[in-house]
Order: C-alpha cells, then sequence, then structure tokens
C-alpha cells in the first residue's frame, strides 16, 4: 500500500513538472518572437550621432524654434535630442555638453552647431557660421572656427571661449564679451528673421 502511494504521489509530481516545463518553454517561445512579429524584442537604444554637417537648409526660421531667454535653439536630429538641448539651456550644468546636432542662434545672420566629438575637440566640437537670410532662404558665408567674424567684428571663437564651463554657450554672467545691443533689439532682429515670411 505505501508503495502504491508513493508511486502515485512519483506520478502527480512528474505531470505536474512536465506541465511547469512545457509552459515556460512555450512563455520563452512565444516571448523570443520572429523579428517580423515585433512583440517581445527590446531594440538597445540607438548610437549617439557621429556627426551633424549643417547645410543650408538646416537654417531656417528661427521664430519657430524654442526660444531660452534670448537665444534660440533647436536639434536637428530628433525630438528627443532638442528636448535635451532644450532643458540644457534651461538649467545649464557646468561641464555638460549639448548633444550633437545641436543649433544655436541668437542673430538670424549667425550660428553656432554641435558636431561630432572629433570635429574640434578644443572648442568642444562647435562649428560657427556667418549666414545670408532672405525670404529664400539661407546661404552659408563663412562656417568653421577661426574665420568666422559676428556683426560686431568680433571672432565666434574668441567670444564663446570664455563660456567653456557651459559649453562654449555665452549669456550674461559667463566671461563672454557683452553685446552692445539690448534684450529688445535682440527679439527685433528675431522678429525680422526674413525666413519668417513676413
Amino acid at each position: 500500500m505505501p508503495e502504491r502511494i508513493d508511486r502515485g504521489r512519483r506520478g502527480t509530481y512528474g505531470a505536474f513538472a512536465l506541465a511547469v516545463v512545457v509552459a515556460l518553454s512555450s512563455a520563452s517561445w512565444l516571448g523570443c518572437g520572429s523579428s517580423d512579429s515585433g512583440s517581445g524584442s527590446v531594440e538597445p537604444p540607438p548610437a549617439p550621432p557621429a556627426d551633424f554637417e549643417a547645410t543650408a537648409a538646416d537654417f531656417d526660421c528661427i521664430l519657430s524654434w524654442p526660444r531660452v531667454r534670448n537665444i534660440r535653439i533647436t536639434n536637428k536630429l530628433s525630438a528627443d535630442a532638442e528636448a535635451e538641448a532644450v532643458a540644457l539651456a534651461q538649467n545649464p550644468e557646468r561641464g555638460k555638453q549639448f548633444p550633437v546636432g545641436t543649433i544655436v542662434q541668437l542673430f538670424p545672420g549667425e550660428a553656432m552647431v554641435k558636431r561630432g566629438p572629433d570635429y574640434d575637440p578644443d572648442n568642444n566640437n562647435w562649428e560657427y557660421f556667418e549666414l545670408r537670410t532672405s525670404a529664400a532662404g539661407t546661404e552659408i558665408n563663412v562656417r568653421g572656427r577661426d574665420d568666422v567674424i559676428n556683426m560686431f567684428g568680433a571672432q565666434c571663437f574668441g567670444c564663446h571661449v570664455a563660456a567653456r564651463d557651459f559649453d562654449f554657450l555665452c549669456e550674461k554672467n559667463r566671461g563672454c564679451i557683452g553685446l552692445p545691443v539690448t534684450d529688445e533689439v535682440i527679439t527685433a532682429l528675431q522678429n525680422g528673421d526674413p525666413r519668417c515670411g513676413g
């Protein structure tokens, strides 16, 4: 009698174990899925872009870009990268850098663009631009570092290097040379961007 009870228990446990193995195998098989189904697969986060080389088409109406204090800022690579750039501009952190693809403009005819990590490390990989704007769009007059001069006759890099701790983004009280214009004039110049269609 004890032997029959023991065999019965082994049979019950064996059936239970088999059911667990089948259930787990089914769950594993369903969880894996195929690349066609898209269910259950986890995509790794995309790698950061190696570089961003702006073209004239990337410089459009700055009034459509988010404004943080006086600057206009965008990122042409993704909405997430733009949100990251705007957040950093709103709450600057010493030593933190803007994402690749960030474009900053204070005036329609000038810009700075964040390039990839090998572009110009001494300049935190910013490229400066002198632009010609019109209702037809944008033309790039000069781009680079040392040869780009702002509308007041100063070298862009020479001014921005003072704000190295804030990823070269000049604003008030960061050591950069002050601009000889008021906030109201900056706003008026932005509002007069000819690319904005009137």
